[in-house]
């Protein structure tokens, strides 16, 4: 096997990669794994089906995509004709720098497990950590790591904080990973994504999203 383009080969895999992270963690791990482990190894959610979705069936369904797409790029990269530059990989970081990251999410972890604090509030922590340090030690990787803040942040904020707001955060966070901010451009694009979000995943589908604050409990939605 010769990897014609480094750049699709790795794209390929991490796409692929993350795509099944999101699968298992919607879903859980195989039951093969369970038996081999003696329990269950990531307890899953409940799937639903495409008239019905259960909170599992979206990031299931997104990372299936993302792990056919990633399997496309990488069978690519074995047939690639591209020469020169163009199939030269330039990575913005390097292996210690994801020892950092991994050391800093499992610190905090451990912190707030050993201080009875929830864990989704370290790996918020976490996130802002690895954005702040991408921003003034590698700024090249500053686009991925604040990608990957923004997604976490949705993620964690999503229950306490609504599918408004934590909405926001997604939007404003992985703004702030381009070249330029502009907050006329950032706001609208908000906007329409909030009043998207609303009217497709919880109006339409029935998703069983927190539309308002955890606090508010005369919410007009639910």
């Amino acid at each position: 096997m010769t990897i014609r383009n480094p750049k699709d080969f790795w794209a390929g895999l991490m796409f692929m990669a993350f795509g099944a992270a999101f699968v298992v963690g919607a879903l859980g791990t195989p039951a093969f794994l369970d038996s081999l482990w003696g329990g269950p190894i990531l307890q899953g959610y409940q799937l639903g089906s495409a008239v019905r979705m259960g909170p599992a069936y979206f990031p299931a369904a997104l990372g299936g995509i993302l792990v056919l797409l990633g399997a496309v790029i990488f069978l690519r990269s074995l047939a690639s004709r591209l020469k020169g530059e163009a199939v030269k990989l330039h990575l913005p970081f390097g292996l210690l720098d994801l020892v950092v990251v991994a050391a800093v999410f499992a610190v905090l972890g451990e912190i707030a497990e050993r201080l009875g604090i929830s864990k989704d509030y370290a790996m918020l922590a976490s996130a802002a950590v690895m954005a702040v340090l991408a921003a003034v030690f590698r700024p090249d990787a500053k686009p991925i790591a604040m990608i990957l803040a923004s997604s976490l942040a949705f993620a964690y904020l999503l229950v306490p904080l609504g599918l408004v707001l934590a909405t926001v955060a997604l939007v404003f966070v992985g703004a702030f990973g381009g070249h330029e901010f502009r907050w006329k451009e950032v706001t609208i694009l908000t906007a329409v994504l909030v009043v998207f979000s609303v009217l497709v995943f919880v109006e339409g589908l029935t998703l069983p999203f927190p539309i308002c604050p955890a606090f508010v409990t005369n919410c007009p939605i639910h």
